[in-house]
């Protein structure tokens, strides 16, 4: 009866029958998985950025398919913020990163079109693909001490009608961004192909701790329709908000009929409430101290990280740029199921690195945001498990 866009097998994996049993039996669960600031203590929301929600503007329904000119004008000096020119008329709204996706899969490709996606990275792809009936194929990111991009992968991918490339930086467990010479084949090939550029950037504003230069943005500047992606989810800790943005850019001809065609998409949804546009200038006026609480998460539970590959030189963490999330390398003693399984069993949660396609055996990926008290009791744990390999 359903689509086969709607999975049909709903059978969890061991790790996540064991950790339903787990929750079942009430145990007290160190959840080193967690990446919902809500839930951490860092939720961006105080009671000035909630009053904001009830203004009166909030009652009147004027919809604007590309939003309300005053929240993308806000959106446009959050970008100013961060030395990038983006004009209002060149943004376009949305209820949230993963309708961004929908609506450029829509606009970009017909039934069955192409899409490069990175490998590693989230494994939220997949599901978005299917459900608007795309493809997806993979470019690999190479690790060698740093993350690198495949170049002779990303050629490779191209073969056939590719409509688009996605790009997450800093990448998502990666934490890796690309280069300007990456960049620079990127847009090459997208040029000489005809595909556009997707660019995630919702860990745009969260550097590694010590890193003076800023993250690279591929906002400005493209030769080929280029759409960056970001929102209130992680820019100002306020997933439960519902607002995300999409940034076009690239020629001005190809820019605005790609306008055109998010605008015509976006009027048949209008998913953006009216009191959370109304409130936008005032949320990104105070992601400031929300940002500066992350950093400084960050920072500490890195440190814990530290001691711990100080401890123990079998572990190591891959080098990261840049995000919220960290790539611990164990020994291969143990597959990854059998690390996070183990871990499990001890209260502690993490994913094995397959579930987002890390190549190879041997890597786990945490959360940095957890409370550090919490993170601390977690990577004592994974010690006393690594001692017994």
């Amino acid at each position: 009866m359903l689509s086969h866009r709607v999975p049909h097998d709903h059978e969890p994996n061991a790790w996540a029958r064991f950790l339903e049993q787990c929750r079942t039996a009430d145990m007290r669960l160190l959840d080193l998985s967690e990446t919902n600031p809500t839930r951490v203590g860092l939720g961006g929301a105080g009671p000035e950025e909630l009053a904001a929600l009830a203004r009166a503007e909030g009652a009147r329904y004027e919809p604007d398919a590309r939003g309300s000119r005053a929240a993308r004008e806000a959106v446009a000096g959050y970008y100013a913020d961060r030395g990038e020119a983006v004009a209002p008329d060149h943004i376009v709204l949305t209820a949230s990163t993963s309708e961004s996706y929908t609506h450029l899969f829509r606009l970009l490709a017909d039934p069955g079109g192409v899409f490069l996606v990175p490998s590693p990275s989230y494994p939220l792809f997949e599901p978005l693909a299917a459900l608007e009936g795309v493809n997806l194929r993979p470019y690999r990111l190479a690790y060698d001490g740093a993350w690198h991009l495949d170049r002779h992968s990303l050629e490779e991918a191209f073969a056939g009608d590719v409509r688009g490339v996605i790009v997450v930086q800093p990448n998502h467990p990666t934490g890796s961004c690309l280069d300007a010479d990456e960049r620079a084949l990127l847009e090459t090939l997208c040029e000489r192909h005809g595909a556009a550029i997707v660019a995630d950037e919702v860990f745009g504003d969260f550097p590694r701790p010590g890193r003076v230069a800023p993250l690279p943005s591929l906002v400005g500047g493209a030769r080929v329709p280029t759409f960056v992606l970001s929102g209130l989810s992680k820019v100002c800790g306020m997933p439960q908000m519902k607002l995300g943005w999409i940034v076009t850019g690239g020629p001005g001809t190809a820019r605005e009929e790609a306008l055109h065609g998010l605008e015509w998409i976006a009027d048949l949804f209008l998913s953006v409430s009216t009191p959370v546009q109304v409130a936008l200038p005032a949320l990104l006026a105070a992601r400031g101290a929300f940002q500066r609480r992350v950093r400084e998460r960050l920072a500490a539970n890195l440190a814990r990280l530290d001691g711990l590959i100080a401890r123990r030189p079998e572990l190591g963490v891959l080098a990261a740029e840049g995000g919220w999330g960290a790539v611990l390398r164990v020994p291969r003693q143990r597959s990854e199921e059998e690390w996070a399984l183990g871990l499990l069993a001890r209260g502690v949660v993490v994913h094995p690195g397959h579930f987002y396609d890390i190549a190879g055996e041997g890597y786990l990926v945490l959360s940095l945001i957890p409370e550090p008290d919490l993170f601390a009791a977690a990577i004592a744990r994974i010690e006393e498990f690594a001692a017994e390999v």
